[in-house]
């Protein structure tokens, strides 16, 4: 079809300064760097100026392609290119003299009609290649585990998830994962011998009722592949990817508290041991990459601890070390790692956190810390800790030299802390 909308809109950069103007909040939404920003308004104006001339439908819904595939590759959600879209339709709308020129009210809501439906095509069908690719991914991170204990299960998850998506691809509803929530391969798991072994009921409720809501969205999806209504299916294949992260990354605190409960333990601080660094370190990586999750890294150090020793003996020292121990076990979760690293250095890991939350904790525990003397000889010792740590965000598989290089990081960081003062948490 011919459209000629070029006696309505005859300011094409006039269209784009004001679209730019409206759209540019959804924009900081997605991850575009400064070259894919550029693109990105290039496009439009291409856009713009083929809807201010006389253009084939066709021509138009081919450039709407071109920007959608460059909206995925930046990572935006389906919701962010619907509103710009939206936006620059109800700029248009508002161009026009509505007592004078109604007939185009219907040829311009068709066409965006059209557009939606093209947009939310190109996005699934690219949504969905790439949730696959994701997923593999996700899943090469769980086999390279030392142990995957409860995260197989979540590994047939993620495999369900990707056979969800191979459906949503090929538009086949006869091969559809199972949707049964029950019957599913976790699902039979969590109803049966996970019921045992997460021994939290909220936690364990809080699993159940995710896995629950995930199936339900596969069902609708179901319900609409032959309608082929995208812009529906899209928003419930995101919302199903969001929660099997979720429950992968509840699954991954549990099976760090199974962990912590059998790696060997420093006998005097109860702390893990430096010997388990290494694997649980690379156990971590792995599942945060598998999860998409951050996690924390950070190195911790008593502040003057020679002198303590010096002055008041080894044995008040050992207490010390034990108390900062106590101080860190009260202030994170069970599924968090604390590891003595060696003399007075303490390694502590956060799974699932970014450095907002990771630095609220840290400072919990270093106020903590600094607030709660000890006492020898009817006289109050205060003591304090500097730390330094660094936000992990796996992008690549774990390599070997990667602990070396995230606690090198994390050191610099904390020799930063002891050069400004000590007692004070330094990061990236």
């Amino acid at each position: 079809m011919v459209y000629d909308f070029s006696k309505l809109f005859k300011d094409a950069e006039n269209i784009l300064e004001e679209f730019i103007d409206k759209y540019t909040t959804y924009c900081l939404l997605s991850k575009d760097d400064d070259k894919n920003l550029r693109l990105h308004v290039s496009y439009y104006k291409n856009i713009i100026k083929t809807i201010c001339a006389r253009f084939e439908e066709e021509q138009l819904l081919e450039q709407f392609e071109l920007l959608a595939k460059l909206q995925i590759s930046s990572d935006a959600h389906y919701i962010v290119i619907a509103d710009e879209i939206n936006n620059l339709k109800n700029i248009l709308i508002n161009k026009i003299d509505k007592n004078s020129i109604n007939s185009n009210f219907a040829d311009l809501f068709q066409l965006f009609n059209n557009i939606y439906n093209k947009v939310a095509s190109v996005y699934l069908q690219e949504y969905a290649s790439n949730l696959k690719l994701t997923n593999n991914v996700r899943i090469s991170s769980l086999s390279d585990l030392m142990e995957k204990n409860i995260l197989v299960h979540y590994e047939s998850h993620l495999v369900w998830l990707s056979n969800l998506a191979d459906c949503i691809n090929n538009k086949n509803i006869t091969n559809f994962p199972e949707l049964d929530s029950t019957m599913c391969n976790f699902g039979k798991w969590l109803h049966d011998e996970g019921k045992k072994i997460i021994q939290n009921n909220s936690k364990y409720n809080t699993i159940v009722n995710m896995h629950n809501t995930l199936h339900l969205f596969a069902k609708k999806i179901s319900s609409n592949i032959s309608t082929q209504e995208d812009r529906v299916i899209i928003t419930y294949l995101e919302k199903c990817e969001m929660l099997s992260l979720s429950i992968g990354t509840e699954l991954a605190l549990i099976d760090n508290i199974l962990m912590n409960n059998k790696v060997i333990k420093d006998p005097l601080t109860n702390a893990l041991n430096r010997h388990s660094l290494k694997n649980i370190f690379k156990n971590q990586y792995e599942l945060s990459m598998a999860t998409s999750n951050p996690f924390i890294l950070a190195m911790c150090d008593l502040d003057d601890f020679k002198t303590i020793n010096d002055t008041y003996g080894h044995l008040f020292g050992d207490k010390v070390l034990i108390h900062f121990v106590e101080i860190v076990k009260k202030n994170i979760r069970n599924s968090d790692i604390i590891i003595r690293y060696g003399g007075e250095e303490f390694v502590i890991m956060l799974p699932a956190i970014g450095k907002e939350r990771g630095l609220a904790v840290l400072e919990k525990i270093r106020k903590d810390f600094y607030d709660n003397f000890l006492e020898i000889d009817n006289k109050a010792v205060q003591h304090s800790v500097s730390i330094g740590f660094v936000e992990v965000t796996p992008q690549i598989h774990y390599k070997q030299h990667f602990l070396d290089d995230y606690i090198g990081v994390a050191d610099q960081k904390l020799y930063s802390a002891k050069h400004n003062g000590r007692n004070r948490i330094e990061h990236c």
